[in-house]
């Protein structure tokens, strides 16, 4: 049975059912989860706030209990990246006002951290220089997501999925190799 005909059934079943929609929504929290959890610390880049987010777009989903979508999981990962990028927007208004007072604690290999975190933040500026469908088509792929769960998370045709990302990636790599330079 594929994710699809489970959340067609489980929504169904909640549907029909209001008693059991707790023991759905369990159902659904624990296959979800973790994808929209790692697609979330893709893009915001922090574990807590990435787990933050997962559990806010579940309360969403939990809110709208009565009129679940039908396909829950391409629902579930749209709100979360628009949860993420509003997350990514508040945070950018946010250090306008604050500095950080607390040094971080030194990591075991402070050469390798900081270039994964510069690495990481130079891959966060080139998505942002992106068409937000272009970031979101690469953020999804690459948070492990199948072409027909990125098609229905962006409603687009699941057959212009590869060639949506074949450009999404075409453009990412020139920006990269220009220092994300979008008139280069």
């Amino acid at each position: 049975m594929t994710v699809a005909q489970r959340n067609a059934r489980l929504t169904a079943a909640a549907r029909t059912q209001p008693t059991d929609r707790e023991q759905v929504f369990e159902s659904i929290f624990a296959e979800h989860y973790a994808r929209v959890y790692g697609v979330l610390f893709r893009l915001v880049g922090d574990r807590a706030e990435a787990e933050d987010l997962a559990l806010e777009a579940f309360w969403r989903l939990w809110e709208r209990a009565a009129h679940w979508p039908e396909n829950m999981g391409g629902w579930l990962y749209r709100v979360a990246t628009n949860l993420g990028y509003n997350a990514l927007r508040a945070g950018k208004r946010r250090a306008v006002y604050e500095t950080d007072a607390l040094l971080p604690e030194a990591p075991p290999n402070p050469e390798l951290a900081a270039e994964t975190a510069a690495e990481r933040q130079r891959v966060r500026q080139v998505l942002e220089h992106l068409p937000a469908r272009d970031a979101q088509l690469l953020i999804l792929r690459h948070s492990g997501l199948a072409y027909k769960e990125i098609a229905a998370a962006l409603q687009i045709a699941p057959a212009s999925v590869g060639t949506l990302l074949a450009r999404a990636e075409k453009e990412f790599e020139r920006l990269w190799e220009n220092d994300h330079d979008p008139s280069a």
